[in-house]
């Protein structure tokens, strides 16, 4: 997903920030060295995981669940892209989908995690998604309510972003919207307890990438970089956008 290079700040900000990502020293691999990590990584999450079957919750494994429940790894379809989604069968969704994020809003109950996969320095034993792995966005551990439009899916550009030369391609995630596709709707309110349907899995390249993310009111070209992203949700609602 390439960005617009434009602006002399991420000029700037591209030569103080090509060799390193993070505070923790960490360099940029040649990017299909980076890919083939997040392939494998996200299979590893796959065979790790599933769906707990109460509410849909992603889990993973102990030694009393192996036996017990099917893993996101047998749910699981990739897309052309890189892209995995996993649908929960017990699920009813036959609600309208998504077209594209520009014409459709969404309400929305998730939650999510992100990780940088690595093979440095790893335990043994330890997976190459769990080094680095941290907390994205969610609604159920924050407000415990759905979400209209969440950030990462859409955000209105006002014109102080505008004048920022700030567009939509600095917040919206090309992964989770190409996976979200796949989903229909479950046509309820949100009001109700969460009953997740399915996950999304976006390795980095279809995510943020090397590209600069608006972020806390600033260009930030660190903190996503090179992060893959697992979201957990339920799609209650699709209406078309009234812009």
């Amino acid at each position: 997903m390439m960005k617009k290079w434009g602006m002399m700040l991420i000029a700037l900000a591209i030569f103080s920030t090509a060799c390193k990502s993070d505070d923790d020293g960490y360099r940029d691999l040649p990017r299909d060295e980076q890919d083939q990590l997040d392939d494998q990584a996200i299979i590893q999450y796959l065979e790790d995981h599933y769906f707990e079957p109460e509410k849909g919750l992603i889990e993973k494994y102990d030694e009393d669940d192996e036996d017990q429940y099917p893993s996101l790894k047998s749910l699981a379809v990739k897309l052309p892209s890189g892209v995995w989604i996993a649908k929960r069968p017990e699920v009813v969704a036959e609600g309208p989908k998504i077209t594209s994020n520009t014409q459709d809003s969404i309400l929305i109950s998730y939650n999510s995690v992100r990780f940088r996969a690595t093979n440095e320095d790893l335990a043994e034993n330890q997976r190459l998604y769990s080094k680095n792995f941290a907390s994205f966005y969610n609604t159920i551990y924050s407000t415990g309510t759905a979400n209209w439009d969440p950030p990462f899916y859409y955000k209105k550009i006002t014109q102080d972003l505008i004048d920022k030369k700030v567009d939509l391609t600095y917040f919206a995630m090309e992964g989770f919207i190409e996976g979200l596709k796949e989903f229909a709707s479950v046509q309820n309110s949100g009001a109700d307890l969460y009953n997740f349907q399915g996950a999304i899995l976006v390795p980095s390249r279809m995510a943020y990438e090397r590209d600069f993310v608006f972020l806390g009111g600033s260009l930030d070209a660190n903190t996503y970089r090179d992060n893959s992203f697992v979201f957990n949700f339920e799609l209650h609602k699709v209406v078309p956008r009234n812009n």
